[in-house]
């Protein structure tokens, strides 16, 4: 796939997922358009959390936790990343550290939209 035609699907993946994510959380996540100039995460609209999305035709691999980790900035201390696969549904993978409270666990977590958008949401500032 070219450079531009994977820019592309990316961009359109985000837009997918932010827009799936903006109904289950209740509040609109937008996409980080400096995130290529910045190297950053794919969006800073939900506090607590760096957000990498891959939509991609491959299986989960590691260095995308490592990139969502990279960007981790103050305010958004917990990397997620959301990857899909074509005519696949979306998933989420957190570090189960993170979701566990304790630095002991080092695997991750790949769950479902919905109970990744679960797990965000109960994490949220009120």
């Amino acid at each position: 796939m070219s450079g531009k035609t994977s820019r592309n699907k990316g961009a359109r993946g985000e837009r997918e997922l932010f827009a799936l994510l903006s109904d289950r959380l209740g509040r609109v996540v937008t996409r980080n358009l400096s995130q290529t100039r910045d190297a950053g995460c794919d969006t800073l609209s939900v506090p607590g959390f760096t957000i990498e999305c891959k939509r991609v035709e491959s299986d989960f691999q590691a260095a995308w936790m490592a990139q969502a980790v990279a960007a981790i900035r103050p305010g958004h201390e917990i990397p997620v990343v959301f990857y899909r696969r074509s005519r696949r549904p979306w998933r989420g993978a957190f570090r189960l550290s993170d979701l566990l409270c304790c630095s002991a666990y080092v695997g991750l977590a790949h769950v479902d939209l919905d109970d990744a958008a679960t797990i965000i949401r109960e994490r949220l500032p009120r």
